[in-house]
């Protein structure tokens, strides 16, 4: 099958074109696109390692497959280094925040993912509440990223924090981090959660039967 992608940034710099036609088996797979681009175009070797895939729109694994009427798209690290997304909103993806962070040139991906707990020390807990300072939220989590990534050269690193009232059970935080080497990505991680607990301009309400008081 004939497929055809989509380049931008760097990447289509790179190569010379925005947009390419590389053949594949079916059944191919991301990664099996990315190695085609990558022999036709070895000059883009470099920014293809650090680079995510879309699939009809929406960042997929690399190895998700690919079919011919796919809209497909090869994504460069939009602030040059590693790929670096950085969300905050109602509801929040596992998956997503995995794929985002994702790269070929990462032999693993460190998540953590923290959730609404059913107990604090004032009680049974009902519910969480997050509200943030958006603007300025996002800004340092960016910021926080970026460190992670020139420490440990990342691969990507995505960080995902939920609002609003949120049930037990629902996950709060994703932090998703993409590095060569298992170390890398476990300690980029850690990093990550906690220069977030201590930085960002997050704040969260515990709700209960017992009442409901903010955590400072």
């Amino acid at each position: 099958m004939r497929v055809h992608v989509k380049l931008f940034g760097s990447l289509a710099q790179k190569v010379g074109v925005r947009e390419v036609e590389v053949d594949l088996p079916d059944g191919a797979t991301g990664a099996d696109l990315l190695h085609a681009v990558g022999s036709k175009y070895p000059t883009a070797a470099e920014v293809l390692a650090r680079s995510s895939l879309a699939i009809n729109l929406q960042t997929a694994p690399w190895t998700s497959p690919v079919a011919a009427t796919d809209e497909v798209a090869i994504l460069p690290p939009a602030s040059g280094g590693a790929g670096i997304t950085v969300g905050l909103g109602e509801s929040i993806s596992v998956e997503e925040a995995v794929a985002a962070a994702s790269a070929p040139g990462a032999g693993g991906v460190a998540v953590f993912v923290g959730s609404v707990r059913d107990h604090s020390d004032a009680g049974p807990v009902d519910a969480l509440e997050y509200t943030a300072y958006a603007a300025m939220a996002t800004k340092v989590l960016r910021e926080i990223a970026t460190e992670a990534t020139e420490k440990w050269a990342l691969r990507g690193v995505a960080v995902r924090h939920a609002l609003g009232e949120l049930s037990v059970g629902s996950p709060t935080i994703v932090v998703a981090c993409a590095a060569p080497h298992r170390d890398e990505a476990f300690d980029a991680c850690r990093y990550v959660v906690d220069e977030l607990k201590h930085r960002v301009p997050i704040w969260k309400k515990e709700l209960g039967a017992w009442g409901e008081r903010w955590i400072e």
